[in-house]
């Protein structure tokens, strides 16, 4: 009788300890929820310190210290839950994330593609090709990622990060006549998505139809009317139309919203070289370079700023 007895406090001491570190993950992931990551690091601490092999809260403290920025350590908790379950999709897909975060772009294609080996449905399976696919990006793996891109379309062809993703490939891969249709359906199923507005606008601008990109940058600033780039964007395509007044009100609105918008001073400094205004245009032209509009664009400012300016 009295063996039966301890065998039952056993079991009760380990019903508590299990019941008590499952109050502190609880609690944990409202913290991390509502992004007080400090606080959820102290919760989930203490759940591990009561169950160190919970694959659970090793995923939760991953995701934790990488809102933190702590990358080691987020990285070190996803290996750890992945040593105890090697074949668990979601912590290969946590960790790829985690290491697109911090640019590990071929390490994160590797966890994606073992998640990928693991996933139990096509949701699942779609997740991890979309996610791959933009590590791949990261690589400029355009032709991987357009493949990867394509199997989930031929899934499900709703998912809204997948069409934006295939959409802005389409021309590195020398298929932007399927731009469009991608960004037009991205649309179809969220009206008021404005990014894929600004994207449509920004094909039609690439072609030539300055008056058709205006329509899209006109929508892009009605759903969000302090979009920065919506006015500059509009403002050159107001510039190639030859309308420098209404050009100039977008750019103007567009720094005023947005003062390092390189991008906006390299388009006044276009606007001031049509109006025969040299000094002002060359002004605007450093300014460009100084905020950093050849790192992000290429060339085109310094080669204006030679023909223009330089003596």
């Amino acid at each position: 009788m009295r063996i039966l007895l301890l065998i039952l406090l056993l079991v009760w001491g380990a019903h508590t300890q299990g019941q008590k570190s499952n109050d502190f993950y609880k609690k944990a992931k409202e913290l991390h929820d509502k992004g007080q990551s400090k606080e959820a690091l102290i919760q989930i601490d203490n759940a591990l310190n009561l169950d160190s092999l919970n694959i659970d809260f090793l995923d939760l403290k991953g995701g934790i210290l990488l809102s933190l920025k702590e990358y080691q350590g987020s990285y070190d908790s996803y290996s750890k839950a992945i040593q105890i379950e090697p074949t668990n999709f979601y912590i290969y897909d946590h960790r790829g994330l985690m290491l697109q975060t911090i640019q590990q772009f071929d390490s994160a294609i590797s966890d994606h593609s073992r998640a990928l080996k693991f996933a139990l449905n096509d949701t699942l399976r779609n997740t991890s090709l979309v996610n791959r696919a933009a590590a791949k990006i990261g690589i400029r793996d355009f032709t991987g990622a357009y493949a990867d891109l394509i199997l989930v379309y031929k899934k499900d062809s709703s998912d809204i990060g997948m069409l934006t993703n295939l959409a802005a490939i389409c021309d590195e891969i020398g298929k932007g006549e399927e731009t469009l249709k991608y960004l037009l359906r991205v649309i179809k199923l969220q009206p008021d998505f404005f990014p894929a507005y600004g994207n449509i606008g920004f094909k039609y601008q690439e072609i030539g139809n300055f008056k058709e990109a205006i329509k899209y940058y006109n929508k892009v600033l009605e759903l969000k009317p302090n979009e920065p780039l919506g006015y500059s964007n509009r403002g050159y395509n107001k510039f190639k139309l030859g309308d420098y007044k209404g050009a100039h009100e977008d750019i103007e609105k567009s720094l005023e919203l947005y003062p390092d918008n390189s991008y906006a001073y390299r388009i006044r400094a276009l606007i001031y070289i049509n109006e025969n205004n040299k000094e002002k245009a060359c002004l605007d032209l450093q300014k460009s370079i100084e905020l950093g509009f050849t790192k992000m664009y290429g060339d085109e400012v310094i080669n204006l700023q030679k023909k223009n300016c330089l003596k």
